[in-house]
């Protein structure tokens, strides 16, 4: 089933680096959080049960002392919002930042942004909070987006990769399924993962997908019988968490991966994406979308689609006539 985490990092010195990772007080963040802080790495845990974290950290983290509590309802840009500003406040490096946490097997329902849940929780808002910390990420920082290979079941027609709508990757609740639901919000990472190593181009901050397996047994699956009683079932032939966790860790630390980016990898090896989760011309037109929502429901917050101190004075407009040109070639 291949290597561990724990594996994977057994000889890193760690001691001055600083790592978030969201949902990190369970399963495959656990894992991530527990290898880290026994390489002497600062852990930043980033969770919606801050009492957990804390229970969790103390009985399984060697170096408890070495890590910091955040808490972060993906649910709410507001409480994303007020999350990023007390890391802000309180942290002066970011050098490592694994986007992990994910909501799977829920019914139809929206959040208090209005938006629906597994599309927020699992895409937009964490994307929103690597954006509001953007600021402090370490000269040579990694960003990891917890992937899956079920982004590959999404296939959109012609017209809907020209012009995609929010509807198109915030379920309305008569075109909703859990699974669907769920693999548009792994494609919609994949894809920015493209925009970022775009926006990032000119600095050495690298940005990876990790897929850590199929039919892992964590929390993931626990909202829906149907799917804990699939999970259990496949016990005997899917990675633990441990294995889970591997991929994701070398990504975050390889010294191999050293100056590259925009890579998708499962078991620790590169791998292609789907065809449509790497045309740079979707990735643009997400953001789009991505960055109207964040616009609309953040009042005050806006970003530029091209961060300003890496890419110059190119306006988006030239980007996009650019990209639709090479698309249509």
């Amino acid at each position: 089933m291949g290597p561990t985490a724990e594996e994977i990092i057994r000889d890193a010195d760690l001691s001055n680096k600083t790592c978030l990772i969201t949902g990190a007080n369970s399963g495959i963040g656990l894992e991530l959080t527990k290898c880290l802080n026994a390489n002497g790495c600062k852990v930043l845990m980033a969770c919606r049960n801050t009492y957990e974290a804390s229970v969790v950290a103390k009985n399984c983290c060697e170096k408890h002392e070495n890590i910091n509590l955040y808490e972060l309802n993906l649910a709410s840009l507001a409480s994303v919002k007020k999350c990023s500003e007390k890391i802000l406040q309180n942290e002066k490096k970011l050098d490592i930042v694994i986007l992990n946490a994910a909501t799977f097997g829920l019914p139809w329902t929206l959040t208090e942004d209005g938006l629906e849940t597994t599309f927020q929780v699992n895409y937009l808002a964490q994307f929103f909070f690597i954006i509001t910390l953007e600021k402090i990420l370490a000269p040579e920082a990694r960003v990891v987006f917890t992937s899956a290979e079920s982004h590959r079941n999404i296939k959109w027609p012609i017209e809907t990769m020209l012009s995609p709508t929010l509807n198109d990757i915030s379920l309305p609740e008569k075109e909703y399924t859990s699974i669907k639901a769920y693999n548009v919000s792994k494609l919609c990472g994949v894809l920015a993962m493209h925009y970022l190593g775009y926006r990032w181009l000119n600095s050495n901050i690298s940005v990876f997908c990790a897929h850590p397996g199929s039919f892992i047994k964590t929390r993931l699956s626990r909202n829906w019988w149907v799917f804990e009683t699939l999970y259990t079932s496949m016990i005997p032939f899917a990675k633990n968490a441990k294995q889970g966790a591997s991929t994701i860790m070398y990504c975050a630390t390889s010294p191999e991966l050293t100056g590259l980016s925009t890579l998708y990898f499962k078991n620790c090896r590169r791998s292609s994406e789907s065809v449509m989760a790497r045309d740079s011309y979707l990735s643009f037109k997400i953001q789009d979308l991505t960055r109207d929502v964040i616009r609309d429901k953040v009042p005050g917050y806006d970003y530029s689609i091209v961060k300003p101190d890496t890419q110059g004075d190119m306006e988006k407009e030239t980007m996009e006539d650019t990209l639709a040109s090479n698309y249509s070639t």
